[in-house]
């Protein structure tokens, strides 16, 4: 300040000497033009003498103070230029002035200014040596010129003569211009002395002019730069108005041509002080002067700018200046903070920040990621993938199913040019790739219906594109859907659909095909279920976002124009206050906010750096919006604080050295951009922390899908923050503050199986249980023997394979009507094959294959978020995906069983598909896995070496898949058979009640109630296509010995034993021998009718019955029942029970007396009473 001060007057007045005092660092003046060899001699003398002093040097008050070299070296630097500039010779003339300095002047100048720097000691020490080394060279120029000199002085006094002539004449010209010269030379003297008061007048008004000019200069270029919002100009422009202000008007007359303006000036100046001191205000202005602001004349005599009246207007201005300045710095900031929360421009940057960083995650290094380059990408993991599998052990199920379907030149392939030409690189690519390597699109068709979330089941309607999706198998169209089926009415859709349904559907398909056509590529259902919407690389907001990014080094200087004015104006503390304040603040959400209780109140950093309560909205609407927003805004945040450590970041290596060495600081700069870090750090923490617990809050009600989408995007949140904005410490303990719960799989497993049953119950209420046609398809010509057939479209699995067989004797037996009826849609021929499913196991099949494949995303995206799953046998990862798997073919089975309406609706044909389509989803439960397990080791879930023991807890979730589908293909067997017997039961009870089974007469064709029965069968037993053979003939064989059984009760229990038959019907209570007759005669019907159903052995299911009734009218009955004939009897009825015979003969009529006698014949017993009480006697005997 001092050296500046020194410096205010004009540069081309004034002497160049002072000028170089006041600048230490400068080159030596150009006004000592002294000899320099001679100088360097000097120079050199007098560092040798001053070695022995120049070490320790003395302060202002006396006190030696140690001293760098460097300063020291200024120091001496300084001293020879003051020796120098006392030592200039007085004709020396200055470049710019062209008057000769005044020798009093320049050494007083000199004098004054090594006072002022401290340097006199040194000074008068140096001028000593100096003097006493010139006395020593002068003595010795004595010495040596001594002969010459007195050679010269005899020569002066041998001129005495002339020279006293010379002197005559001298004064007598003297006399003569005194004489005639003296008055015209005294008036103009007088006349010039009074133009030179009038010129020092001239030159003092002019000075002060130009100094109030510069003055107003300053104060109006501080005004602009202020309202331009540059505080640093602003405020060095006010400090050079005050310092203009406050200067001694003594340092504007420099130089020995305004030595008479000076004295003019220093004359006004006492005058005015006799004045205040006669008025009593002399004293209190003496006061405020400062001595170090005089030119050495003393606090008396100087005034200064201030004291005038523009000079008392112009500093009342600058404190109004200054205001302004802040003023403008803080609406500044306050501008920047409203741009940040309420105009979002940080949520864009941080938008952007998100893009960039899931894109490079997505292609990963090399761009051999899942969403990189391809081919090599997709086929460089298809082929280690292959790789890996092809050295497993064929041992088990899923390792031999692995290989069905896929065969890498084949189908690699395929899928790595439909990713280059159908996606561009990035998360699009990705999630395709992702699909891809599950082999989706090698199982179903591109615009099929994932099926995930509740959006695609919950409309009530899957048939238009949300189906089998119009293929070959789909339910439009084509023999294999209803339309096609002989159990639909027409050429309906199905599904309950009608025509008009059908018509709509196709409508709308062609406008959507024609607008697809001409608007831009829309985005695959995989990409929207498994990314994010703020990931997509063509969002709307992208070229906003990164335009946004791109300025955020550029949009912090409101913060440091702001922090520049308040640390110029002394007020830095202040400043970290305000910014503190709006910038770190948190707010209250939830409940009344008028509530003063702020013990229940809730503090929320997310809603203060956003502006919203993220308390409030639905689970929906967070992770549909308000989750990515957050993270959004997180990372612009980060990146914000990131972009304002810039220039401020210290090591903290280099600020342990700084204060082991205790070397000075930078003072209040430090300390601010260490406290901003502080508290920048602090609330990061706070807002990653409750983004945190509010994402673990929200996703325990969260479904499939927004899990998927939400783990994502917290893994690309994770890595953004750790490459927005390394430095920050809160990167340490990310991992823990963003993970979600250990148990978060357990959850997604959980929300998985309840989806999974929503949709099973959406697809089977809408199925109307009929089988498939299945077209033929011609053989399928292989490039190699050991080449596996490709997956059929829309049919996987094997699902193309499960056809039911042709039985040629159904089309003959007459006694299959319901049968016949069952094939007479006029959309279908005899000859149509039928697969042994209905249309809802490929839909339930697909999504629980599009589920499987979301967990693994999910999965997948929580191992690169870092967290860590307690490890199972095998990869841990993988085999969580594989227990979700489990658990949502468990709940298919049950979902697909449609037990309530199934009972409610007693259809044994819906019963029966039931029963088919879970044993068609148990079949296609191995190849499922393999595909699934192939996909995980393609997108890097299961390690080479976990590889063995993952297979291994993949077989024993299939086998607990199996058992699962066992289980309730065993409950359906029961209620088909449940309900077969309740048929059976409610058609005798209705036929033999109050039958007369006293007939008195045979008949030749069997009675009704078994012809009734047999046509129910007949009907029934056509009806178990579907069903594999071993449950088919097993409810055969349940169905005919339920007949038998039956049948034998009635005949043979007791009135009074009615233990079973509470609710059915009685046992016959009087029955003859054509009765029995007429039974035998419905046995052999029913015998007839098992033979024709071509299950072996089936007739045998009424030997029993057979038995009782061919013995009871056997003409060897009387000896057969005694006890010696027990082997004979036993040979020829097998299954006879004596018993049961005495119950019989209890009920039996006799014929009783006549003239004609008994009617008995070879095929027919008839007794008389007499006869069956012996026959009942023997019996009873036994």
């Amino acid at each position: 300040m001092v050296e500046e001060r020194d410096q205010v007057g004009p540069p081309d007045e004034g002497g160049a000497a002072a000028d170089e005092i006041k600048k230490v660092d400068s080159t030596a003046p150009a006004a000592t033009a002294t000899d320099e060899g001679q100088q360097q001699q000097q120079q050199q003398n007098k560092g040798q003498q001053q070695q022995s002093h120049s070490k320790v040097t003395f302060n202002n008050a006396g006190n030696p103070a140690k001293e760098t070299a460097r300063a020291r070296r200024r120091r001496e630097e300084a001293i020879r230029r003051l020796v120098a500039d006392i030592q200039v010779r007085s004709d020396t003339k200055y470049a710019t002035g062209g008057v000769p300095a005044q020798q009093d002047w320049v050494v007083a100048s000199t004098v004054a200014a090594a006072l002022e720097r401290g340097l006199d000691r040194d000074l008068h020490h140096e001028l000593v040596l100096e003097a006493k080394e010139n006395s020593a060279k002068i003595g010795q120029v004595c010495h040596d010129h001594s002969d010459v000199f007195l050679a010269s002085v005899g020569k002066v006094v041998a001129l005495g003569g002339p020279s006293a002539d010379l002197a005559n004449k001298l004064n007598t010209s003297q006399e003569e211009i005194d004489a005639k010269t003296a008055g015209p030379m005294v008036e103009t003297a007088q006349l010039w002395e009074d133009a030179k008061d009038s010129h020092a007048r001239a030159q003092a008004l002019h000075i002060m002019v130009n100094a109030c000019q510069k003055v107003a200069i300053w104060l109006e270029r501080a005004r602009k730069q202020a309202s331009l919002g540059r505080p640093r100009a602003a405020l060095e422009a006010v400090d050079e108005a005050r310092r203009a202000l406050t200067s001694p008007m003594s340092s504007l007359f420099y130089g020995s041509s305004m030595e008479h303006a000076a004295q003019l000036l220093k004359e006004a100046t006492q005058q005015k002080k006799k004045q205040l001191e006669h008025s009593g205000l002399g004293a209190a202005e003496d006061e405020k002067k400062d001595e170090s602001n005089s030119g050495g004349g003393g606090s008396k005599n100087v005034i200064s700018l201030e004291e005038t009246p523009f000079g008392r207007r112009a500093i009342l201005m600058l404190p109004k200046i200054e205001n302004e300045v802040l003023m403008g710095a803080r609406r500044g900031l306050n501008r920047w903070f409203l741009a940040l929360r309420s105009g979002g421009d940080g949520a864009k940057a941080g938008r952007a920040i998100l893009r960039k960083c899931a894109h490079s995650i997505a292609v990963g290094p090399g761009q051999l990621g899942l969403g990189g380059n391809v081919p090599p990408a997709y086929l460089w993991r298809a082929k280690v993938c292959d790789n890996l599998i092809a050295r497993m052990s064929q041992n088990g199920r899923v390792v031999r199913a692995v290989r069905l379907g896929y065969w890498f030149e084949r189908d690699a392939t395929k899928e790595s040019t439909r990713l280059e030409n159908q996606s561009a690189p990035g998360m699009d690519r990705r999630a395709e790739s992702f699909a891809s390597a599950f082999g989706w699109y090698r199982c179903w068709e591109e615009s099929a219906t994932l099926l995930v979330d509740a959006t695609d089941f919950a409309s009530g309607d899957l048939t238009t594109g949300r189906g089998l999706s119009g293929s070959r198998h789909g339910l439009t169209g084509s023999k294999h859907g209803l339309g096609g089926s002989r159990h639909g009415k027409g050429r309906t859709l199905g599904f309950k659909a009608s025509r008009q349904s059908q018509t709509r559907g196709l409508e709308l398909g062609a406008n959507a095909l024609s607008k697809s056509k001409g608007s831009e590529k829309e985005k695959s259902k995989w990409s929207e279920l498994l990314t994010p919407s703020i990931l997509f690389e063509n969002s709307a907001t992208k070229k906003d976002d990164d335009a946004k990014f791109a300025g955020l080094a550029e949009s912090v200087h409101p913060v440091r124009r702001a922090e520049i004015a308040f640390k110029l104006l002394g007020r830095a503390e202040e400043f970290v206050e305000y910014y503190e304040t709006n910038r770190f603040g948190d707010m209250k959400i939830g409940g009344n906010k008028n509530d003063m209780d702020e013990k229940n109140e809730i503090r929320s950093s997310l809603s203060s750096l956003t502006g919203d309560d993220v308390s409030v909205g639905t689970d929906r609407i967070f992770f549909a919006k308000s989750l990515s927003h957050l993270c959004a805004s997180v990372v612009g945040f980060s990146a914000v604080e990131a972009s304002l450590e810039l220039g401020n970041f210290e090591e903290e290596d280099d600020e342990e050295k700084q204060t082991s060495d205790n070397l000075p600081t930078t003072g209040s700069s430090v300390t601010i951009a260490s406290r901003f870090r502080e508290s920048s750090e602090r609330y990061e923490r706070a807002l990653v922390t409750e983004l945190g617990n509010l994402m673990r809050q929200r996703a325990i009600r969260g479904n499939l899908g927004e899990l998927v989408r939400a783990s994502c995007l917290m893994a690309a949140f994770r890595t953004a923050l750790k490459v927005t904005h390394p430095s920050s410490s809160t990167r340490r303990s990310d991992k823990n503050l963003l993970a979600m719960d250990v148990d978060i799989l357990m959850t997604a497993l959980k929300v998985a199986q309840d989806e999974q049953l929503q949709a099973t119950a959406a697809i089977v209420a809408q199925d109307r249980k009929e089988p498939l046609i299945a077209d033929y398809r011609y053989p399928s010509r292989k490039d190699g023997t050991n080449i596996p057939d490709p997956e059929e479209v829309g049919l996987p699995f094997g699902l193309k394979d499960l056809k039911q067989p042709v039985r040629s004797n159904e089309s003959v037996s007459d006694l299959s009507r319901s049968h016949a009826s069952f094939r007479s849609s006029t959309s279908s021929k005899a000859t149509d094959e039928f697969y042994t499913y209905s249309q809802s196991v490929p839909l339930v099949l697909r999504s629980i294959h599009a589920r499987a494949i979301a967990c693994a995303a999910f999965a997948l995206s929580q191992e690169e978020l870092g967290q860590i799953f307690a490890q199972k046998k095998g990869s841990g990862s993988a085999c969580y995906v594989l227990d979700c798997v489990e658990e949502c073919v468990n709940v298919a089975a049950v979902g697909m069983k449609d037990e309530d309406n199934t009972i409610d609706e007693g259809s044994i044909e819906k019963a029966v598909q039931v029963m088919a389509n879970i044993a068609a989803l148990q079949s296609c439960l191995p190849r499922l896995f393999g595909t699934l397990m192939r996909g995980m080791c393609h997108v890097g879930m299961i390690r080479s070496n976990q590889l063995e023991e993952t297979f291994q807890y993949a077989e024993s979730t299939l086998k607990g898949a199996d058992k699962a589908c066992d289980n309730q293909v065993g409950g359906m067997y029961s209620l088909v058979y449940e309900i077969c017997r309740n048929k059976i039961d409610a058609h005798l009870n209705y036929a033999l009640d109050g039958f007369n089974w006293v007939a008195k007469a045979t008949r030749e064709n069997p009675n009704a109630y078994c012809e009734g029965l047999i046509g129910y069968l007949g009907g029934v037993f056509a009806s178990l296509g579907p069903m594999d053979e071993g449950s088919r003939a097993g409810l055969h064989f349940s169905c005919c010995g339920h007949i038998n059984e039956r049948l034998v009760k009635i005949l043979s229990e007791r009135a009074d034993e009615t233990t079973g038959f509470e609710d059915s019907l009685p046992p016959i209570t009087r029955i003859d021998a054509y009765g029995l007759k007429n039974m035998g005669r419905d046995v052999q019907a029913f015998e007839e009718f098992a033979q024709s159903t071509g299950v072996p052995q089936l007739s045998e299911c009424f030997l029993e019955l057979k038995c009782l009734t061919g013995v009871m009218v056997d003409n060897d009955l009387p000896v057969l029942v005694k006890p010696e004939n027990s082997g004979e009897r036993q040979r020829r009825y097998p299954l006879l029970s004596m018993p049961k015979i005495g119950n019989i003969l209890e009920k039996y009529v006799g014929a009783g007396m006549s003239l004609l006698g008994t009617k008995s014949s070879a095929s027919l017993l008839i007794m008389d009473k007499k006869e069956v009480s012996t026959v009942l006697r023997v019996v009873r005997q036994q």
